[in-house]
């Protein structure tokens, strides 16, 4: 789990980023949010594994993904510093 505020922090409006850049905060913020939940209740748990398969999967491609494209743009490597970059094989 992220121990920063950045990717904790909801996406930036800054038009500085690429959309699909805000749109993988938006979603990575969202996975982080239940890879740090769990519930002792079977139906919540449940509910908490479809988002995690919904919102996580395909998360670390397209991070490693973006970083390669905007290797050289300073303001969407700072943006995406932050995330961790193997979630899920964990």
């Amino acid at each position: 789990m992220p121990a920063s505020s950045q990717a904790e922090s909801a996406p930036s409006k800054s038009p500085s980023l690429p959309a699909e850049v805000e749109t993988f905060i938006s979603r990575r913020n969202d996975c982080d949010h239940f890879r740090g939940e769990a519930s002792p209740d079977a139906g919540r748990q449940a509910q908490i594994d479809r988002e995690l398969r919904r919102l996580c999967t395909g998360t670390d491609a397209a991070l490693a993904r973006l970083l390669k494209r905007y290797a050289k743009k300073a303001s969407v490597q700072n943006a995406l510093a932050d995330y961790e970059l193997n979630i899920e094989g964990r």
